[in-house]
């Protein structure tokens, strides 16, 4: 079995199949918000299920932002934060003023997942 820790081909091959990813997502039935068509989540709902501070997380989006910005992971700016404010600020608590938030898709998801 290869180690998907070490490598992006590997990690490649598993996310670029759909089917897959699909009986992924409905195994580990995490729940997310679903926002212009897939499901959302941010990096303190990553750091709760993986059970990891979000400095874990913040790590590693430094070290592989290319890899999980190819995959989904957005962040999220302007009209498209503010629309997906009024629907969700409720539930993430943050506040007005953000002007940036990072969401993973579950192939983004999936992807820090093979990382950790």
């Amino acid at each position: 079995m290869k180690d998907l820790t070490n490598s992006n081909i590997e990690r490649q091959n598993i996310l670029n199949n759909k089917h897959a990813v699909e009986r992924v997502q409905e195994y580990v039935g995490f729940p997310g918000m679903f926002f212009e068509g897939e499901y959302r989540f941010t990096k303190q709902m990553l750091a709760d299920f993986f059970e990891v501070d979000i400095s874990t997380i913040d790590r590693y989006l430094d070290n592989y932002s290319d890899e999980l910005k190819h995959n989904g992971y957005i962040l999220s700016r302007g009209k498209s934060l503010q629309d997906f404010k009024l629907q969700f600020g409720h539930l993430i608590n943050k506040a007005t003023k953000t002007t940036q938030l990072g969401l993973f898709n579950f192939r983004s998801f999936l992807n820090l997942a093979m990382l950790l």
